[in-house]
């Protein structure tokens, strides 16, 4: 597919580089609503997102979307749900912090997690400030396993960290495995205080257990 022929918003999903996976997955639905009655094209569309961006488990989500029945349907329905989901992960997350004290180092690059930390309750700390625990975001979460901004390992080993997403990126392990790009690292998901899915805070096992399911 030639890029100059895409709309807008897929150009930019694939050249953003502060939005994070939760950004990127809106600006790709928004684009391929555009051309969501030309199938040819969408699929065509769908298949270069998944090239351009492989480090992002929404765009698994997204092009199945897109190879459905109703793509146009399943496309609306991702965005409204991610809108929602967000919120509640927003408000739990939050929650959580203050309940640990409210002072908290971030991994880079999550939209998600810079709602949080936006909440007055919440103060951020520098890398030698005195944070108790971590917040990260995830582009990815498997079976055993989330993919996320390099540095997170290193948040995780030192503070109790909270991995704050929605469910779009969980993935089977089969989608898992590959997954990746050269700015994401693997960590291991019991290195997690735990995680947020949709305003809901599970035990990493569990997280591991729902992204394994969708494989079912």
């Amino acid at each position: 597919m030639d890029e100059t022929t895409l709309p807008p918003a897929l150009r930019e999903a694939v050249t953003v580089k502060t939005a994070g996976a939760t950004g990127v997955a809106r600006l790709a639905i928004a684009g391929l609503l555009e051309i969501v009655e030309d199938r040819t094209a969408l699929r065509a569309a769908a298949a270069f997102l998944r090239e351009r961006l492989p480090g992002y488990a929404p765009i698994w989500h997204i092009a199945n979307a897109v190879h459905g029945g109703e793509p146009g349907l399943a496309l609306r329905r991702i965005r409204a749900e991610l809108d929602e989901a967000v919120e509640a992960s927003v408000v739990a997350a939050t929650r959580w912090v203050v309940e640990q004290g409210g002072r908290v180092t971030a991994a880079p690059s999550s939209s998600v997690v810079t709602q949080v930390l936006a909440d007055p309750g919440v103060r951020e700390q520098g890398s030698g400030g005195d944070a108790l625990v971590g917040l990260a975001g995830a582009d990815a979460i498997g079976a055993t396993g989330v993919l996320n901004i390099l540095g997170t390992a290193e948040l995780a080993r030192r503070l109790p960290t909270l991995v704050v997403t929605t469910s779009l990126k969980l993935v089977p392990e089969a989608v898992f495995g590959r997954l990746g790009a050269p700015v994401f690292e693997r960590i291991p998901l019991a290195a997690f205080a735990g995680v947020v899915l949709d305003g809901e805070i599970v035990t990493p096992d569990e997280a591991g257990r729902r992204a394994e399911a969708l494989g079912e």
